[in-house]
């Protein structure tokens, strides 16, 4: 009777599963929308360095460098690979193919006036850009179904009107919501729609629409400036600025009801907010 000489069983070292067990990590993260679709893109791209260290991995398996494991070296090096994709996704790096979702707008020289429509269902930070830019929109990365905004401009002497509409197929270049800068060149005039985070309190601002939920921080009025809010915001403004409110809301305790809402103590012109009804908007004062 005669034996089959046993099978040898290929082992993959135990050092390994750090890079399969980051891997699977990232495919989770993607799945359930805490990371970009995106970062498959970039992921691809990289595919030169992982299919190299794979097969260096391979081809040194059972070799040893003093008391090491070369292939185990090799795992860590593949470890540090991820670790710096990973980095790299997150920050935008150029050599990263999902950095190029990005929009630039015109230059703001000579523009006077402007108004900007931008209107999510996302994250939409809002702040000032002194590029020299009128705006520019940069993705927020992390996972969600916002695409790289289109934007269509129409310019008329000094005056330019911007609208910020999502593709309708975005494709992999999904993310959490954008983030707009703006020039504090021109006097504007906005309306946003999201979960918005808004600094504005160095633009110079005509009239404002916000819809959605958030924060949005005022400046000083351009004149008698009206704001329209739809939804739950909370809305800063400067310690001794008029400020009049028009419909229900949380105000400061030294400021004044009257017939249509409230008022501060300030008189003159100023902000005018306008509450539309079921918004729940608490306006605070800060120094």
């Amino acid at each position: 009777m005669t034996h089959a000489a046993p099978r040898r069983q290929v082992r993959v070292p135990k050092i390994w599963l750090i890079p399969a067990l980051a891997v699977a990590l990232i495919v989770a993260a993607t799945s359930m929308r805490f990371l970009s679709r995106s970062i498959l893109v970039d992921f691809v791209a990289w595919s030169p360095l992982w299919i190299s260290l794979l097969v260096l991995g391979f081809l040194t398996r059972g070799r040893r460098l003093a008391a090491m494991r070369v292939s185990g070296l090799v795992s860590l090096a593949l470890v540090g690979g991820i670790v710096a994709f990973m980095v790299g996704h997150l920050q935008g790096w150029p050599v990263m193919p999902s950095s190029a979702a990005h929009l630039t707008g015109s230059a703001d020289a000579g523009v006077e006036t402007a108004a900007l429509s931008a209107r999510i269902d996302g994250r939409l930070d809002v702040l000032v850009d002194s590029s020299g830019f009128l705006y520019d929109v940069v993705p927020i990365r992390s996972g969600g179904d916002v695409g790289v905004p289109d934007a269509l401009e129409r310019t008329q002497d000094s005056s330019t009107s911007v609208e910020l509409t999502e593709p309708a197929d975005p494709g992999l270049y999904q993310f959490a919501g954008w983030e707009l800068g703006v020039s504090p060149t021109p006097i504007w005039t906005l309306s946003l729609k999201g979960k918005i985070e808004a600094d504005l309190r160095l633009l110079s601002v005509e009239s404002l629409q916000v819809e959605g939920s958030g924060t949005v921080r005022l400046g000083v009025p351009n004149g008698s400036s009206p704001v329209a809010t739809d939804g739950d915001f909370t809305i800063e403004v400067p310690a001794g600025t008029p400020v009049r409110v028009i419909g229900p809301a949380s105000v400061p305790g030294t400021w004044l009801t009257n017939e249509n809402g409230f008022e501060s103590p300030q008189e003159g012109p100023g902000w005018v907010i306008a509450i539309s009804e079921g918004s729940v908007v608490n306006i605070v004062e800060t120094s």
